[in-house]
């Protein structure tokens, strides 16, 4: 997996949803309707059918690799550059997964890097995770925090900027 993709005007297309899923997307808001795609929308998007998706759920591309037991809840995951989340991971409420920025020499073009979530990781409400970011096993992320840089496993991480608060023996 390369560690950072460009795209350019012209060049390497951005990574999109075809219109069956934008389509399931949009079905996926309305409550009543939401429990019978489900399974549809988790198949399109080749999720293990233990995930865990609520009205709010946005992915902008297929770009993605979910692990068994996975809350995502109403997570908004823009993914230009690969994003892996691994087992047993619950994300509570208005999180935010971002893999690219704009290259602030030219803002036509943008800058993707991967993120990578690791096993039993708790990401509590309101978080955002920024491009070229891992989280390490076994930890949590408090709630209101911009996770800049890596957060090693096994730790309370918290803050605008994250940053390790204390260790922790956390295993979901």
């Amino acid at each position: 997996m390369p560690d950072k993709i460009i795209y350019k005007i012209g060049g390497l297309p951005r990574p999109t949803n075809n219109l069956k899923s934008r389509i399931l997307l949009l079905l996926n808001q309305i409550p009543f309707i939401r429990k019978l795609f489900q399974n549809t929308i988790r198949k399109n998007f080749n999720l293990p059918q233990s995930t865990a998706l609520k009205s709010g759920f946005y992915l902008s591309s297929k770009n993605i690799k979910v692990g068994n037991n996975v809350g995502l809840e109403d997570t908004f995951i823009l993914a230009y550059a690969k994003v892996t989340i691994g087992n047993n991971c619950s994300f509570s409420f208005r999180n935010m997964i971002i893999t690219s920025t704009h290259d602030v020499a030219d803002f036509s073009t943008i800058i993707a890097k991967p993120v990578t979530i690791g096993n039993n990781v708790w990401i509590t409400t309101n978080v955002t995770i920024l491009p070229g970011v891992t989280i390490g096993d076994n930890s949590i992320i408090g709630a209101g925090s911009v996770v800049t840089k890596n957060i090693p496993s096994g730790v309370f991480a918290t803050g605008n900027p994250c940053e390790v608060k204390k260790e922790i023996s956390f295993v979901k």
